[in-house]
């Protein structure tokens, strides 16, 4: 018995396959990679075009292939077959059909998929398997609150102008871009975790540095990532003053107060607890959230005059669907981003691949449903009829302030990291070796401070305006374009053979230009009009 190792794929055949032998006898692409390699047992080369006398003559029998690869060498053994058929009816036909591009069009595909199921893979029940998975669902409500804010309260005009039929199928849309972004993040973190014996990325200026190896890059990076996240703060402090004076309007409170006092709070909160101390209290949020939302979700559903022409009904927006979903579009977006807090939760759950990937396809899918229902509650009227009453006020109340409690702690966190590694790379020269589990002072006071300071100096004004520039600029390149040159760089920086773009990276690219492009075509059409 001789074995032939393909080195690519692990195809290890038994007896030698005569019809996959037959095929590739005269193949220059199968010999050179054979000729590199001694056959087993019998440790005879593979020399020219001549197959070996004890291997030539061998009867076909089974193949031996590893779990990983059964589905390949199915369609290898399939395409042998018939390229065997073809020879052998026709004389004139080189026995070449199996050729090296076949293979790397079936293992690009098969790598795609492997690189998406493969990191769903169910653990072996054990003894910590409930605390494992507790401790996913926990991660999981970390993302669900720093997803759902107070955005979701601009959404409905937004899903209106399209359409809640086309609205939806925008919110899925980008849900799966948001999470192959997300996937990559992951990817990252655990890689420069990896690779390190210290090192511990917990933000995207540290991923810059560490993997680009470019101070510049770092810089812009983190910018990028500050800018981002004190706009949604800044937006979540903003509609936190409303809430409160709107709640209570006998205490003739102000807005601006209400929202500074609310700012203090959470700066002093985010200090004096740890890490896992602020996931607690987002969780318990989140918690709070949903038990609400359920409370008013179910009587607005009701009260949904029309529940199939609310969801069929066309776009409110007259200047038709193009125009209405360059408005949603940025909004939707920047209201489903939650790659911030990925290097967090990637920390949280021990930067183990499995684990991270399903708190990130979790928590990230709750919000897209809270979406959607919310906007379908809203626009066919239910909502309305609901926060009427005192108990649906009541749950509207608890539902928006866990919203923005939720949403403003994961931020200040995402923020905190990003200054913590500003500080110790100014300060410190071991600025990766150091694991902390609390925020310091000044890292707090540094992430909250702005965005307190543009609600006081704009009134307490809305400011929408600002998700949707970030939705529109910043969201495409900070968590479109920059996770594919991170992974990429990272890549290569671990030996790794470069190859052509995955489906991943071209969706990201694409995405992000289409994105980009369209606010900018949509920006001049309203200056020339």
């Amino acid at each position: 018995r001789k074995y032939i190792t393909y080195p690519t794929t692990n195809l290890t055949m038994k007896k030698s396959g005569l019809l996959l032998l037959a095929s590739c006898s005269s193949s220059s692409a199968f010999q050179q990679v054979v000729n590199s390699n001694r056959l087993q047992n019998g440790n005879v080369p593979l020399s020219g075009n001549r197959i070996p006398q004890t291997v030539r003559y061998m009867q076909p029998s089974s193949i031996e292939i590893s779990d990983d690869v059964k589905g390949r060498s199915r369609r290898l053994g399939n395409q042998a077959e018939k390229s065997f058929k073809s020879s052998s009816g026709d004389k004139r036909v080189p026995r070449t059909e199996l050729l090296a591009a076949t293979l790397d069009s079936v293992e690009d595909i098969d790598n795609t998929v492997a690189s998406l199921l493969g990191r769903f893979e169910i653990p072996t029940p054990g003894p910590n398997t409930v605390e494992a998975a507790t401790k996913v669902l926990s991660a999981s409500l970390l993302i669900t609150g720093n997803t759902v804010g107070s955005s979701m309260f601009v959404l409905p005009d937004a899903v209106g102008g399209v359409g809640l039929m086309n609205g939806s199928a925008l919110f899925i849309g980008l849900y799966l871009y948001n999470l192959i972004s997300g996937f990559l993040l992951a990817d990252v973190a655990i890689k420069l975790h990896e690779s390190s014996e210290c090192e511990v990325p917990a933000s995207f200026k540290d991923f810059a540095d560490a993997a680009m190896k470019s101070e510049a890059a770092g810089n812009a990076i983190g910018a990028a990532s500050l800018l981002i996240n004190s706009c949604f703060l800044a937006f979540g402090i903003s509609h936190a003053g409303h809430l409160v004076a709107n709640t209570l309007p006998g205490f003739g409170l102000e807005p601006t107060m209400v929202a500074a006092g609310f700012a203090t709070i959470l700066a002093i909160a985010s200090f004096t607890q740890t890490n896992h101390g602020l996931e607690k209290i987002a969780n318990v949020a989140v918690m709070v959230l949903f038990s609400s939302f359920a409370s008013l979700l179910l009587p607005s559903l009701a009260n949904v005059a029309d529940p199939m022409g609310t969801l069929l009904a066309p776009g409110t927006n007259p200047e038709g669907f193009g125009p209405a979903a360059s408005a949603a579009i940025p909004l939707i977006l920047s209201s489903l981003t939650y790659q911030n807090i990925v290097p967090s939760i990637t920390k949280l759950l021990d930067f183990d691949r499995t684990k991270s990937s399903v708190a990130i396809a979790l928590g990230s899918f709750l919000p897209v449903a809270v979406y959607i229902a919310w906007c379908f509650a809203a626009l066919g009227g239910g909502l309305d009829n609901s926060t009427t009453s005192g108990a649906g006020g009541a749950a509207f109340t608890a539902f928006s302030a866990s919203a923005l409690i939720g949403s403003c702690v994961a931020c200040i966190m995402s923020l905190a990291e990003e200054y913590e590694s500003i500080i110790s790379s100014a300060f410190s020269s071991d600025q990766y070796c150091s694991v902390k589990d609390k925020f310091s002072i000044p890292a707090v006071t540094m992430a909250v401070a702005p965005p307190a300071a543009v609600v006081l100096a704009t009134g307490c004004s809305d400011l929408t305006c600002a998700l949707h520039f970030c939705g529109a600029f910043v969201t495409p390149f900070l968590y479109g374009l920059l996770p594919i040159m991170l992974f990429q760089t990272i890549t290569k920086k671990d030996g790794e053979i470069a190859s052509s773009p995955s489906l991943m990276s071209t969706i990201l690219a694409g995405g992000a230009v289409g994105f980009i492009g369209q606010e900018i075509i949509h920006d001049i059409s309203q200056m020339i009009a």
